[in-house]
Order: structure tokens, then C-alpha cells, then sequence
């Protein structure tokens, strides 16, 4: 059992006397230490378990170290480096980070800071931004594959506890049109591919009739895990929430920044807050389009899931969306 002491500072941390050397003691190399004091200022309640399990392991191999593909020290380097991601972000806003001790206790959201995703927004877009110059300048393929890779071990919220994998956007990064859906479903999950389960096979079909090539498209989600209630030995979907979905708000901005597409659709509003930056409603912005900072136009409409739940005027609902998807393929062919 592992236990935190509610005074440490976790911003100013000072290492606490070492206790005598017990028999059996053993030394480690200094990164390992190094490593151990980011990590354990992260939220995960299993980093103790996961740096003990890692302790053991250099005992018995004092160069463990230097094996990059141990998933053991992977897991451990994305999770320090998702404390330096927010540390920064409180130091470039300390006008954000100054809560009371009782406050702190209900931060728990994100790795260290889950308030701080939300208020550091713009700061997260600049950073991005910033980075466009130095992917455009490399391989685009390359770079995408490495942001995939990153993606694959997101820890940034509790969702990837339970989901199957990360399920990443797919299609070509040379497209001109992105299509961004709230979260994988049960079929998505397992198949580790986006809108392949009956949302999505509604969706190519819609597609079709508004003279869009899916496989022209990108298409990606804003929540990269599958987030669910059990019932039995089924999966319900769940919502996202503002938390989970600020957490997976970087990976869309770095594959928009990668892509660069003229248009940008939000398919539901998960999708489209996550866009914007903020809650919005489809109604009020459906059917044109909006400027996205360095991205080109966004659109939005409904996600092909409501089409499935949706009861009254059901053929009326599906034909709009097609509208819509003939409206936005058509203004891609004008800027293209």
C-alpha cells in the first residue's frame, strides 16, 4: 500500500532524507531517480506499483535503463512526461494555478492539473501551432506515424484503463476534407480502425449519395477511447466528458496540423467542442462554415449515431444530413 503525505508541494518537491540502508540495499542508475521523483507527482495511483515493479527489475538488470522498448519504461517516460506537459502549462499560466490546499485534493482530471487543460487552451494551440513549420518541413507520413505511435500509450485521462486500444484517425494525409466523430464505438474499439461499426457503415452510405469518396477523407475522432457501461456482456457508449475530452484535444489539433485540410467537419457536438474549445450547439451552427485558427473552414452537423437513435421523421433527418455532406463536398471542390 502506497500512501501520499497531503503536505508535499508537488511543484517544489525536495527530496526527503534517505532512511539507512536496509540489508540487501542495492543502487540504481541516476535517471532511474530522476525518472521516479516526475513520475510519482503524476495522478495515476498505479505509478507506485509500476516504479516499484521497475525497482525490482533493476536489481536484477542494472542497464534495464537503456531498453527503449520496454513497455514497462514506456509507460513510465509518457507518464513523466505528461507532468512536464502540465507543469509547463502552470508556469506559463500561474494566474490559473494558485488553489488552496483543500483545492488541490480535487484537482484529478488530468495528469497533474485537470482545470488547467481547459484554462490553457489557447496556450495548447500555440504550441501546436508553433510545431506546423517543423512537421511541414519534415516527412509528413513520418511524423504521423509517430504522433500515432504517442497516441497508442495516452494515459492523459482514465479512459484508456478499460478500452481495448487507442483507435487513431486513418486516411490520407493529403486530404482536403477531415471528418471528426466523438469517441469509437463497441466495433471501433476492437477493430482499432474509426466508423466501421453501423454508424459508420450509415455514414460511407450518406457519404455516397452526397458524391463524397470516403477514402479521399480523413476521418478521426475527438475522444480516442471507447468510453462504456457494461450491461451484461454488452458495451453501452457513454459520453465523453469536458475533461476526457480537453485530454484528447491535442492529438485532433496535431493531425489537423499535419493534414492541413480546407474543410474540417465536426460530426456532433463532442466533435464540434472539441473544434471550438467550448460547448456549442449544432443548431446554431449547422449548414456553413467557420474559420478555425491556421485550419481552414469548419462545418458541423449531426453524427450518424443520431440518425440510428433518432424515432420521428427519420428519413427527413438522414436526407438533411445528406444535404449537409453535399453542401460540404461541394464548397471542398470551390477551395480546392
Amino acid at each position: 500500500m502506497w500512501q501520499v503525505e497531503s503536505e508535499v508541494d508537488l511543484f517544489n518537491m525536495a527530496p526527503a532524507p534517505a532512511p539507512p540502508a536496509a540489508e540487501g540495499a542495492f543502487s540504481v542508475p541516476r535517471p532511474f531517480v530522476d525518472l521516479a521523483r516526475t513520475v510519482i507527482r503524476h495522478r495515476d495511483p498505479e505509478r507506485f506499483s509500476l516504479l516499484y515493479a521497475f525497482l525490482c527489475r533493476l536489481r536484477d538488470n542494472p542497464r534495464a535503463m537503456e531498453d527503449a522498448a520496454d513497455p514497462l519504461l514506456r509507460r513510465l517516460e509518457l507518464m513523466a512526461r505528461a507532468v512536464r506537459r502540465d507543469m509547463h502549462k502552470t508556469r506559463a499560466f500561474p494566474q490559473l494555478c494558485e488553489p488552496g490546499e483543500d483545492e488541490w485534493k480535487n484537482m484529478s482530471e488530468t495528469a497533474l492539473m485537470p482545470d488547467l487543460i481547459a484554462g490553457a487552451q489557447a496556450w495548447e494551440t500555440q504550441m501546436v501551432a508553433a510545431s506546423v513549420a517543423e512537421m511541414a518541413g519534415g516527412n509528413v507520413t513520418k511524423r504521423w506515424e509517430s504522433v500515432c505511435a504517442e497516441a497508442a500509450h495516452c494515459t492523459r485521462c482514465d479512459l484508456y484503463k478499460h478500452a481495448t486500444q487507442t483507435v487513431f484517425g486513418e486516411g490520407p494525409l493529403g486530404a482536403s476534407i477531415v471528418f471528426v466523430g466523438e469517441q469509437p464505438g463497441d466495433q471501433e474499439d476492437l477493430a482499432g480502425k474509426p466508423f466501421v461499426g453501423p454508424a459508420g457503415q450509415l455514414f460511407d452510405k450518406a457519404l455516397a449519395e452526397a458524391g463524397i469518396d470516403r477514402k479521399r477523407t480523413y476521418v478521426t475522432n475527438a475522444v480516442k477511447h471507447f468510453k462504456f457501461v457494461r450491461r451484461g456482456k454488452r458495451r453501452i457508449h457513454e459520453k465523453p466528458n469536458g475533461g476526457e475530452i480537453a485530454a484528447c484535444r491535442s492529438w485532433i489539433q496535431q493531425e489537423l496540423a499535419l493534414i492541413r485540410p480546407e474543410l474540417t467537419v465536426a460530426l456532433g457536438a463532442t466533435a464540434a467542442r472539441s473544434l471550438f474549445g467550448k460547448a456549442v450547439t449544432i443548431s446554431a451552427l449547422r449548414g456553413k462554415g467557420h474559420a478555425l485558427a491556421d485550419v481552414g473552414e469548419a462545418w458541423v452537423t449531426v453524427h450518424p449515431s443520431f440518425l440510428l437513435r433518432v424515432r420521428d421523421n427519420k428519413e427527413e433527418e438522414y436526407a438533411r444530413f445528406v444535404e449537409d455532406l453535399g453542401h460540404i463536398g461541394k464548397r471542398a471542390r470551390a477551395l480546392a
